[in-house]
C-alpha cells in the first residue's frame, strides 16, 4: 500500500489527526476514522446499520476479538492491542481495509469507495495522493534534526 494513498485517507479523514476530538457524529473514531463494526467486525453481536455501536475499549482493542469477527483492526506497532486511537494501529489497519476490497489489485477507487461511500471522497482522496506522489520534495535531516525525531 503506498504511504501517498494512506496519507491522502488520514488527511481527508482527520486533517492528520488535527481535530479536536477523533470522533465524528456518526460514530467513526480514531485517526483514520473507523465505524466500530467495521474495525471490530460486522459479526461483532450487535452490528448493524452504519455501524456504530458501542464496543467496550477490551473487546474493540482484541486482536482476538477482531479475528473471531473478521473486522480490520491490526496491531500496527506490536503491543498486543489494535488501537483505532493509535496512529500506528489505524494506518495499518487502513492499509489491511484497503488491500482487502482490492487496493493491491488494482482496485484502488473502489476500494477507496469502500472505505467511504461518497463520489466526492474518492476524487479528493485521489487528488491528494496525486499531489503527494507528484510534488512532494525529499528532504535529508541534519544529525540535530533526526535527534529530535527519535
Amino acid at each position: 500500500m503506498s504511504w501517498e494513498l494512506l496519507a491522502a485517507i488520514h488527511r481527508v479523514e482527520t486533517v492528520f489527526s488535527t481535530m479536536n476530538e477523533l470522533e465524528s457524529p456518526v460514530g467513526a473514531m480514531g485517526h483514520m476514522q473507523f465505524m466500530p463494526c467495521t474495525f471490530v467486525g460486522w459479526n461483532y453481536p450487535g452490528c448493524e446499520g452504519n455501524g456504530s455501536l458501542d464496543i467496550p475499549e477490551s473487546e474493540l482493542t482484541s486482536v482476538e476479538v477482531i479475528e473471531e469477527y473478521g473486522g480490520y483492526g491490526t496491531d500496527g506497532n506490536g503491543n498486543g492491542r489494535a488501537d483505532p486511537y493509535n496512529l500506528e494501529d489505524a494506518v495499518y489497519s487502513t492499509a489491511n481495509y484497503l488491500a482487502s476490497n482490492g487496493a493491491g489489485s488494482g482496485r484502488e477507487e473502489a476500494a477507496i469507495f469502500n472505505y467511504n461511500q461518497a463520489d466526492w471522497y474518492v476524487e479528493e482522496v485521489l487528488e491528494y495522493r496525486r499531489a503527494y506522489s507528484e510534488e512532494y520534495v525529499a528532504v535529508e535531516l541534519s544529525d540535530e534534526e533526526k535527534k529530535h525525531i527519535n
